[in-house]
């Protein structure tokens, strides 16, 4: 078997998929003529990339932060940057050095700037030999191909082999006469030891070729038998295989087509060039469908009838295809979501759309040549000293997942934990039932549970189950409201852990929604706050006599909003969303809206916004929208200003990518997403998760266009999840019978806990 030929088919397959191959975790060392060796990056990630130049790799080295650190500074006392690239070649002198202590890449810059330079990639302990000899085959591999612009596929072992440059003693140079006999069997002897050695791996890993006809794939449909086409183009189907985290070709020839089945009714049809049909599937909202113009592919889910998940692929052939279809896919997700002619969209309306299906659904990586904007560029501030760091470092490795803190009710009710409030003191709030946890936040960022609220009631006795809490006045009362009597709020004594007052708010149709005043409003005495109906907004204040809904701050609208989600600005703007998925931006309730965004179709179930007003976020069961509502023209937000017609800000639309959707075997979900918060704190991270799977974006890199994301894990399904107040080391995490402060560091890449998780089955 030829080595390199099966690892081009594993490594290779996905082109789009900018990144080849990936080690996760390692220290980078540089070496510096006359100087020890010095650690540039503690927590570091290598990564062989591809370039917009074909047949051209780079060797990204990426810092990982640790919560806290501050920049990096070098000896000279200069600021490093969070990413070192280097260009592929057989000139870097790249070769893999294992010793007793681990084993490690070493190379040599090719720029101006690291002549006389060596620089080293430790790999951490946990990384697999199957993972270091995949790294190292792949670099030469992209050197075959930069020397000899040309695929390495169809090359001989040996003429990639000769990049190999080996880091044990050098050979004494042969005879003149000798020298070719002894060449080729060095190089038959090297290339027969790196086979038996990737035979090993193969072995001690499980890995195995996996045939493309081997892949589960769903039953077939049955085809709509009246439909009318909308557009037929020509592609290259692949399906992705968990086993090995690839694309697998499945037909290299075939029809895609988006037929019309009735109204409002569409349906992706792939067939064969002879007929025979590939997949068919009507489009909903779950598919969660990616465009790549870069790579002329879209990808997508797929739900069979018994609700297991696929990942497939179409490549087209250039872009005027591919742009062809997405338009046409666009105005027919458009129209099956909404059940709306497309037509009846304002042309205004229908651009802001079609930019939020095109411009960004496409997961962008981190581009080699891109750099942080300057006011983006202060890192968090050191908080652990050198000592606390080893504590917490040594608390978190104690710390398992199946010892978290627990409250489970007494009476065997069965209730399960249903909301989540953190507070900004030191303590979260869990409800089940009609009992409320207490669990205190410990100088080590995790939690400990306190004591439990129990038999929540009303004056009449009966039971109060809370759907919505607030926290309220310092976090010394909670603001609730029970289902079963939505005309009515409950605040309870956190000290005394009883409810001491009801509040009377009729003529609302019914109190879905409480917000704060403002979004730090909680830390101060103050009393008011804002509440929600499906078609009204009002401020409640609990010190009027009778209703305590404030009659010159009340406003009905018509029928047809269906309020779902409100969140607040420092200074008291409010963001409003509904079940159509529209969101109206004031700086006065009561009021009308100052800017209100087109509904994609989809209802928001969260909102949430940064305090200074600029960022909103809003979150839809499969994927998130992140809008920024700053006017470049005025420098006016949206709360305070209209936007022209023809210039509404563009959402960004963040989303898990579908092969790892299939990887995880069930629909997305998304819990409504958060930033961190706190007062002079910068919102830095982004926080949501789906079924079992914590995953963050880091908000800073999201602004710059780079929508990687990060997850983690659990044994059941996730109820709700927010960061501790003030920072965003930690998340707590409510699940349906634990709580549990999760520190950010242990979030990993989706490839890597879904291999891990894949593995542990």
């Amino acid at each position: 078997m030829n080595v390199f030929k099966s690892l081009g088919r594993l490594i290779w397959g996905d082109e789009s998929n900018p990144e080849l191959v990936q080690i996760t975790s390692g220290q980078f060392y540089i070496h510096k003529p006359s100087r020890p060796r010095e650690c540039i990056y503690i927590d570091s990630m290598a990564t062989i990339r591809r370039t917009s130049q074909p047949h051209q790799y780079i060797l990204a080295i990426n810092r990982v932060f640790e919560e806290g650190e501050g920049d990096l500074q070098d000896e000279s006392g200069e600021e490093l940057d969070d990413e070192k690239v280097f260009l592929i070649d057989g000139a870097m002198q790249f070769r893999k050095v294992v010793a007793s202590t681990g084993t490690s890449f070493t190379w040599q810059g090719l720029a101006s700037e690291d002549a006389g330079m060596e620089y080293e990639f430790v790999c951490d302990d946990e990384t697999t030999a199957f993972t270091v000899n995949n790294f190292e085959i792949t670099a030469y591999q992209c050197m075959y191909e930069r020397k000899h612009q040309k695929s390495h596929i169809n090359a001989e072992e040996e003429a990639i082999e000769e990049f190999e440059i080996k880091s044990r003693k050098p050979k004494p140079a042969s005879k003149a006469s000798t020298s070719k006999t002894s060449t080729k069997a060095s190089k038959s002897a090297s290339a027969a030891r790196i086979k038996k050695e990737k035979e090993s791996v193969q072995h001690e890993e499980s890995e195995e070729e996996f045939d493309a006809q081997e892949i589960d794939k769903p039953a077939l449909r049955t085809m709509p038998t009246n439909s009318e086409a909308v557009v037929d183009v020509d592609g290259e189907l692949n399906l992705f295989d968990a086993r090995t985290n690839l694309f697998m070709i499945q037909a290299d020839d075939v029809r895609c087509r988006l037929v019309r089945a009735g109204k409002f009714s569409y349906w992706l049809i792939v067939t064969a060039k002879d007929g025979a049909q590939q997949l068919a599937q009507p489009l909903e909202p779950r598919m969660n469908p990616v465009f790549s113009q870069q790579h002329l592919s879209f990808i997508w889910n797929y739900f069979d009838d018994q609700h297991n998940v696929f990942s497939w692929l179409i490549r087209f052939k250039d872009t005027t295809t591919l742009s062809k279809f997405q338009g046409s896919f666009g105005e027919c997700m458009y129209e099956a979501i909404n059940k709306e002619a497309w037509s009846k969209v304002s042309d205004v309306d229908q651009k802001y759309m079609i930019k939020t299906y095109q411009d960004d659904v496409e997961m962008k990586d981190a581009d080699s040549s891109s750099q942080y904007s300057s006011d983006e560029e202060e890192e968090e501030e050191k908080y652990y000293s050198d000592e606390e760091e080893e504590d917490k470092a040594k608390y978190d490795e104690d710390e398992s997942e199946e010892e978290e803190e627990t409250f489970i009710p007494s009476g065997g009710d069965g209730a399960k934990n249903s909301q989540l409030a953190v507070g900004y003191k030191d303590r979260s709030f869990v409800v089940r039932g009609n009992k409320i946890g207490v669990f205190k936040h410990n100088d080590r960022d995790g939690l400990d549970f306190s004591t439990t609220i129990k038999n929540l009631s009303n004056k009449k006795g009966r039971e109060v189950n809370p759907s919505t809490v607030l926290l309220h006045e310092q976090d010394t009362a909670m603001v609730m409201i029970d289902p079963r009597d939505l005309d009515t709020a409950y605040k309870m004594d956190l000290e005394y852990g009883k409810i001491v007052e009801e509040w009377s708010m009729p003529g609302t149709s019914g109190v879905l929604n409480l917000v704060a005043d403002s979004k730090y409003s909680h830390l101060t005495d103050n009393k008011t706050m804002i509440g929600l109906s499906k078609e009204a907004m009002f401020r409640i204040d609990p010190r009027l006599s009778g209703s305590k809904i404030v009659d010159s701050e009340f406003k009905q609208y018509a029928k047809g909003n269906e309020f779902t989600a409100a969140a607040t600005t420092a200074n008291g703007s409010l963001a409003v969303a509904g079940a159509k998925g529209d969101i109206k931006l004031l700086n006065v309730v009561g009021k009308n809206a100052k800017t209100a965004l087109p509904a994609l179709g989809d209802p928001i179930l969260g909102l949430d916004v940064t305090g200074n007003g600029r960022w909103v976020i809003a979150t839809c069961k499969n994927y998130i929208l992140l809008i920024d509502v700053l006017n470049p023209e005025n420098k006016k937000l949206g709360f305070d200003a209209s936007f022209p017609a023809k210039a509404k800000p563009t959402p960004i639309k963040l989303h898990l990518k579908p092969e790892h959707v299939a990887a995880m075997k069930q629909p997305v979900s998304f819990t409504p997403a958060r930033f961190n918060t706190g007062v002079n704190e910068e919102e830095k991270t982004i926080v949501t998760s789906t079924g079992p799977y914590v995953i963050t974006w880091n908000f800073r890199r999201v602004k710059n266009g780079h929508y990687d994301y990060q997850i983690k894990q659990y044994s059941d399904n996730i109820v709700a999840d927010n960061f501790k107040f003030g920072q965003d080391r930690s998340i707590i995490v409510a699940l349906p019978h634990d709580v549990t402060a999760l520190p950010k560091r242990n979030l990993t890449s989706p490839t890597e806990a879904l291999d891990q998780a894949r593995k542990k089955k």
